[in-house]
């Protein structure tokens, strides 16, 4: 049985584990029983700079996609395979008139302003008696203190809730009237899957995760359904600014808090929860949302986009009553502060792993090593000369391979915790870290080359000659792409295996 599966990233740590989920389907990592998968960024801090470039990573999977498969759901191999498309190509069997903007992201309305404004927009309601409960509930520093704009009833929404989850869930309740709500209310089937990214120590995530998943199960048809959740604890700290509303000496207490009441209110409505924290030392900068707050992409963002891969490939069988919600961690073979393949245990290297290796030798082979081949025939066979300058398909996957790709990795590469898989400065050979390609020798004469020029003209030629038998010219990009991978397996195939501590 197929089905649809709903990602709900809210607040900037759903935005950058969905980045990384994007970067995991874009490899061909495999799922099972799935037609698309339905990212939904909720985020009231509009402009951060985090979750823009997870919109533009997704956009660009998109088309790639949509350009390479067309809208088949039953695409299982290759890179891009998966369907990861907007709320839009869902089309609910109830009556819905509404048009939406296609985009992966959820609209919040009436947010540039600030909370107590939010409450009383036309300054009607907060008479003496409820201003005095509302300086009971909330900070209300008054105009004029250096504090004044961080203060909760002054906290602009539009940049986030600067954790303060009592602010969001105020404003969460208010997601149910929008009509976009309303419309993936009426999109979710009843065997669709539905998974939420929060995080625990700030303000969105941790508001938004428990108020979004009572809004959902408020409609009792979806009550069926299977839940499934991921809660990132506390993996960075930020510097300390007087300036700022955020200060990461809370993250502790508010996780804590969170957990207690998730415990409490949360039980018989998840099926799955998945937890994940590091021990941070290494501080960000204190940016407090917008434009400026661009964090670098960490492991546990990746590791958090593979819990949302063993939800969707689990069977039904395995999922028990809400009653008895099963707890998952994620492991790895050795402690260290520098991953790579050999840390994690087979089934993470065979699923996850071995697809991300595949398409780090394509990203190479596309943005190094194609553009010395211009006089090949499979070059002017595929017309890329005309195509690399001037078609959209080639200009989004070099801007997935170059902007959205290696930068994820580098990002990975040079943060704290770092996640260095691969050498992606050096040749074809010594790519895996921990397991270079040996070019042999006997008696001068070179038996096993490794990966050379002339080892990849002869495959891109060879694939290239029999996949143009049964893909069309009319279909170039999609037989570039089967191209593209099936090179990079061959690649692959001079590893023989990923390198392992067994």
């Amino acid at each position: 049985m197929t089905r649809n599966i709903f990602v709900f990233g809210v607040g900037g740590t759903g935005a950058r584990v969905l980045r990384s989920l994007t970067m995991l389907l874009a490899s061909g990592v495999k799922l099972n029983n799935t037609n698309k998968i339905i990212p939904i960024i909720i985020d009231v801090d509009a402009k951060n700079a985090d979750t823009t470039r997870t919109l533009k990573a997704l956009e660009s999977y998109k088309l790639i996609r949509s350009r390479g498969y067309g809208d088949r759901e039953d695409i299982r191999e290759g890179f891009f395979n998966t369907n990861l498309n907007t709320l839009n190509s869902i089309k609910p069997e109830t009556g819905v008139t509404d048009k939406l903007e296609d985009s992966f992201q959820l609209q919040f309305e009436n947010l540039e302003t600030s909370f107590i404004k939010y409450i009383d927009p036309d300054e009607e309601l907060v008479g003496d008696v409820t201003m005095d409960l509302l300086d009971a509930l909330y900070d209300n520093t008054p105009a004029g203190h250096p504090d004044y704009s961080h203060t909760e009833l002054n906290l602009r929404l539009d940049m986030g809730f600067k954790g303060n989850p009592n602010i969001g869930c105020v404003v969460f309740n208010n997601l149910a009237a929008t009509k976009e709500f309303k419309f993936v209310m009426k999109s979710i089937g009843e065997n669709d899957r539905i998974f939420i990214i929060s995080s625990i120590f700030g303000g969105t995530g941790s508001s938004g995760f428990p108020q979004l998943v009572r809004l959902l199960q408020e409609e009792e048809r979806l009550r069926n359904n299977v839940f499934g959740a991921l809660t990132v604890m506390p993996y960075y700290k930020v510097s300390d600014d007087k300036k700022s509303a955020i200060n990461s000496d809370r993250f502790d207490s508010k996780t804590e808090a969170a957990l207690t009441y998730y415990a409490k209110y949360l039980k018989g409505k998840i099926n799955c929860f998945y937890q994940l924290w590091d021990n941070p030392l290494k501080q960000y900068d204190n940016k407090e949302g917008g434009e400026e707050q661009k964090n670098n992409a960490h492991l546990l963002e990746l590791l958090g986009a593979t819990a949302i891969i063993d939800f969707v490939n689990r069977p039904d069988d395995s999922f028990r009553s809400r009653e008895k919600t099963a707890y998952f961690d994620f492991g790895i073979k050795q402690e260290d502060q520098v991953i790579d393949v050999r840390h994690f245990f087979d089934s993470t290297r065979s699923t996850i792993m071995e697809p991300l290796t595949l398409f780090t030798y394509a990203k190479k082979l596309f943005l190094e090593v194609i553009p010395r081949f211009s006089n090949e025939s499979f070059y002017k066979e595929l017309d890329l000369e005309g195509k690399l300058k001037n078609d959209i398909f080639f200009q989004h996957l070099t801007s997935f391979f170059r902007d959205h790709y290696r930068s994820w990795l580098k990002e990975m590469m040079d943060n704290e915790r770092k996640f260095q898989p691969f050498n992606v400065e050096l040749d074809l050979n010594s790519l895996v870290r921990g397991k270079p390609i040996e070019v042999v020798k006997r008696l001068g004469i070179t038996i096993n080359g490794g990966i050379t020029d002339s080892l990849l003209k002869t495959k891109f030629g060879h694939i290239e000659d029999e996949l143009k038998k049964t893909i069309p010219d009319t279909e170039k990009d999609k037989r570039f792409l089967k191209l593209l991978n099936r090179v990079a397996a061959e690649c692959f195939s001079k590893l023989e295996a990923l390198p392992s501590m067994n």
